[in-house]
């Protein structure tokens, strides 16, 4: 049955080209030799330009009646926004029921506390809290405002003042929530168009600052200076650009994630060479690092002015919450001028000031 189609199906394609060809076969028009296989073509091409111009098809829009609306909502079965739930997963965490010191009750239970941050011991300093109580009889809570505005207080001046005397910079500032003190000061300072070559190990906070400056980002490899070197060898050379635009150095004193400690002295020597500002995060090497706690800079013997804007969090060693960042007086000035347009309330002073004054008179 197949041989025959085959066959047939032959025969009819040899019947068409011979009736198409040997009419055909003499004619010339224009002086151009017609023959068969031209005529195919050009009505090809006819039924392709026909195709082309026409109007695409499109079904007539025919309303759904609320029978079919409510069938398909009937239909529709949701995806869950999260894997089935089991037995540990509805494990509850440890929940405190003392402050979080050296040691701590959980359950009725004394235990040794290796979770948190308070790397000096200050929760639960019972000086400490006498003297919050009096803060608190004289301030109140907080500001309940703005530093712009009206939540500017005498403390805070004096805290800013007491930052600057300790590590021996021109001035500093306060930020009110610890984390947003660093991706508030990158994107401040670093805009679209500025270079950024950041550690990549940096933890989640100076990465978030990092993607909001919408600035260009080249990450090195994790506490690698040869890395580091290269990657400043290859923004800089031959980029005439790269000389008009602002380049910055992000690092971590003690990284997070790893805690590595940044080899601060070979970073000052690679930014002084192809002249790039730093950014020097110190949330953990505050209170810390050095013989008095002053940081890296202290622990390297680097002297702070290299150090071009210098940050930290609050709630590590003075075990209270909040940020700072100091530099000079116009790196200072900057972020007030920011800070103006937003409406962030300042930090709540009893936390602040009694700790603070108590750690820099130690």
């Amino acid at each position: 049955m197949a041989v025959a189609v085959a066959n047939m199906t032959t025969a009819a394609l040899d019947w068409v080209s011979v009736k198409f060809n040997a009419p055909l076969a003499g004619m010339v028009v224009f002086g151009v030799h017609i023959h068969g296989h031209l005529i195919v073509e050009v009505l090809l091409i006819a039924v392709i330009l026909f195709q082309l111009s026409r109007k695409s098809y499109k079904p007539p829009k025919k309303p759904l009646t609320e029978k079919e609306i409510d069938d398909l909502c009937d239909e529709w079965a949701p995806e869950p926004l999260h894997p089935p739930i089991t037995e540990e997963m509805l494990s509850e965490p440890p929940t405190l029921e003392s402050a979080a010191g050296p040691h701590t009750i959980i359950d009725g239970k004394e235990v040794v506390n290796f979770a948190s941050a308070n790397y000096l011991g200050l929760i639960g300093n019972e000086k400490i809290n006498d003297s919050c109580i009096g803060s608190l009889e004289k301030y109140g809570v907080g500001s309940c405002g703005p530093r712009g505005f009206y939540g500017t207080i005498d403390v805070h001046l004096d805290c800013e003042a007491r930052i600057s005397k300790f590590l021996g910079t021109p001035d500093s500032i306060l930020y009110s929530y610890g984390i947003s003190t660093i991706f508030s000061v990158i994107p401040a300072f670093c805009k679209k168009g500025d270079i950024i070559v950041a550690d990549e190990g940096v933890h989640w906070a100076v990465q978030n600052g990092l993607y909001l400056s919408r600035s260009t980002i080249v990450y090195f490899k994790h506490n690698d200076m040869s890395s580091l070197k290269s990657t400043l060898e290859k923004v800089t050379r031959g980029n005439r650009r790269a000389e008009k635009i602002r380049r910055y150095i992000v690092v971590e004193a003690i990284y997070q994630n790893s805690g590595q400690i940044a080899p601060l002295d070979e970073i000052i020597r690679l930014k002084e060479k192809y002249r790039f500002r730093v950014v020097l995060d110190e949330s953990h090497s505050f209170g810390v690092l050095g013989s008095s706690g002053r940081g890296l800079a202290e622990h390297y013997g680097v002297p702070v002015e290299k150090i071009d804007i210098i940050t930290a969090g609050m709630g590590n060693a003075l075990a209270t919450d909040g940020g700072f960042c100091t530099g000079s007086v116009r790196v200072v000035d900057h972020q007030h001028l920011c800070l103006h347009f937003l409406l962030v309330l300042q930090l709540p002073l009893l936390i602040i000031w009694r700790r603070i004054q108590l750690f820099f008179q130690n």
